[in-house]
């Protein structure tokens, strides 16, 4: 029974430390590219200094991007037939209503701007860590299982892994299986040539192991019969 539950409690430990670290490395990555495009300078003070680091043609696309947002806003809330109704209306309250007719037109322009980058930055990778997690695990529990022959060790672990995991990824996206073309051409590239390093590597260690107490259980047995 202790060993069950130490098995349980060790794959749970490689599932949650491989999402965890996947998604972290992924979103990282994907803040710093998000930052450098829209020349955030991160960890600086000195924006004196960073004002001339900065392409003004970028920050003009970001104004007009924002600007124009705020513009329909400002002509929803100026065409709204209850504008001057003298009742106090609010969101949901079964009349159509825009957005500008409650909010300051500019400010929540900005606001949905950072709003959707951020959702985009923290949202972005969860279901490809989570698969990764997932498909990590299971080549844990195949690599440990000692029962198993190398050879179903490679084919569950792997090429099953491989096989199950895109049309999984396809169907987060867009809820809908797709042809096989599409399926494994749209599954991110890291993801083949990550897991396959991952693999590999766990798949020599615990070969080098079991090597290595094989080897020891031979002396012992040589040992005793002597």
């Amino acid at each position: 029974m202790k060993a069950i539950v130490k098995k349980i409690l060790k794959t749970l430990i490689v599932l949650i430390i491989s999402t965890v670290t996947i998604y972290t490395v992924l979103t990282l990555k994907l803040t710093f590219k998000e930052c450098k495009e829209n020349q955030i300078m991160l960890f600086s003070n000195s924006y004196a200094e960073d004002l001339t680091k900065i392409d003004k043609e970028k920050i003009k696309g970001i104004g007009d991007s924002i600007g124009l947002f705020a513009e329909l806003l400002e002509e929803s809330r100026e065409n709204s037939p209850y504008k001057d109704d003298g009742e106090n209306h609010e969101i949901g309250d079964g009349h159509e209503h825009t957005i500008g007719e409650f909010f300051d037109p500019l400010g929540f322009s900005i606001w949905i701007s950072v709003q959707s980058k951020i959702s985009d930055i923290t949202t972005r990778y969860i279901s490809i860590s989570i698969l990764s997690g997932i498909a990590i695990t299971i080549a844990y529990i195949t690599i440990s299982t000692k029962k198993l022959h190398n050879v179903l060790k490679v084919i569950i672990g792997y090429i099953g892994v491989m096989l199950i995991i895109p049309p999984i990824y396809m169907y987060t996206w867009t809820y809908r299986f797709w042809d096989i073309i599409s399926t494994y051409k749209s599954m991110p590239k890291y993801f083949y040539i990550g897991y396959t390093i991952i693999f590999v590597i766990m798949f020599a260690i615990n070969y080098l192991i079991g090597a290595k107490m094989s080897k020891k259980l031979n002396q012992a047995i040589k040992n005793s019969k002597n």
